[in-house]
């Protein structure tokens, strides 16, 4: 199959509202105030509901209720409305009915995604960018199992959710994996260049264009997610089968040390927003 031919079967194709996708070019713009991304974030009903839903909820709640996007913008704070809006706008993008467990792949993927601000901050890189494309490093399976149904259902019940493993039979049955699939949606979603070469270099961050290190942050904070899957947790254990050259320069005492928490606060994010 062309990569082409899978969006063309797409009877519509996923898409994240216009004022998300404007958001997401503001949020990386240095110049950008809570205040400016608040008018934006009123102009979207399902975003702004979500917003203030979270900024009444017992995680973030104040002394009182907050009754507008600003008011809730200015309780949660850049950052968190930051990942409230990329994750809403991309949450509700898809809808699958091919037997997929949508629940966990949301929560995985928020794993993912947290695990690469960690690992953005201890190279010096840009957390929030990482943030995001942990966020989108694998769109590209929702759109595998939107597009390519019948197969989409026969890869779920083998039980494969390693992510190599994943790739390797979308690529053996389909000629690509969701690595292409989802660079390729996040070109046609006009999402920054950065975003996504970070996506499509994920399997392979060694061939990723020189001097872009987000495919490898992605390749990592993949295998530390799968890895403490695989040992019940954040264990001794995990900490200690993350080894070889692709962990190289990762500080796992630092890392482990907030995983935990982080993963954590992640998994309710997600069932929040699912």
């Amino acid at each position: 199959m062309e990569l082409n031919t899978l969006f063309d079967q797409l009877h519509s194709l996923p898409s994240i509202p216009k004022v998300a996708q404007e958001l997401i070019v503001q949020f990386d713009n240095p110049a950008t105030s809570v205040d400016s991304v608040a008018r934006n974030i009123a102009l979207d009903p399902v975003i702004a509901a979500k917003v203030l839903r979270l900024a009444n909820s017992a995680r973030f709640r104040g002394a009182r209720e907050a009754t507008s996007v600003e008011d809730a913008a200015m309780r949660l704070g850049f950052n968190t409305l930051r990942t409230l809006v990329l994750a809403s706008a991309v949450t509700g993008a898809f809808k699958t009915d091919s037997g997929f467990d949508l629940k966990g792949f949301w929560i995985h993927t928020f794993q993912v995604a947290g695990i690469c601000r960690m690992l953005a901050k201890q190279r010096g890189q840009a957390i929030e960018t990482a943030f995001t494309c942990g966020m989108m490093h694998n769109i590209g399976e929702l759109l595998i199992q939107t597009g390519a149904p019948e197969l989409a259902a026969q890869l779920n019940r083998s039980g494969k959710t390693d992510a190599a493993q994943r790739v390797a039979l979308e690529t053996l049955q389909l000629g690509f994996g969701f690595p292409e699939v989802g660079a390729e949606l996040a070109r046609r979603w006009q999402l920054p260049k950065l975003i996504q070469d970070a996506i499509a270099y994920q399997a392979r961050p060694t061939q990723a264009p020189a001097g872009i290190v987000l495919p490898l942050l992605i390749a990592q904070a993949v295998h530390i997610a799968e890895t403490v899957r695989t040992h019940g947790g954040v264990t001794d254990e995990a900490k200690a089968a993350l080894n070889g050259p692709l962990f190289e320069g990762i500080d796992r005492d630092q890392l482990f040390e907030a995983l935990e928490a982080s993963l954590e606060a992640d998994k309710a994010f997600a069932e929040m927003l699912s």
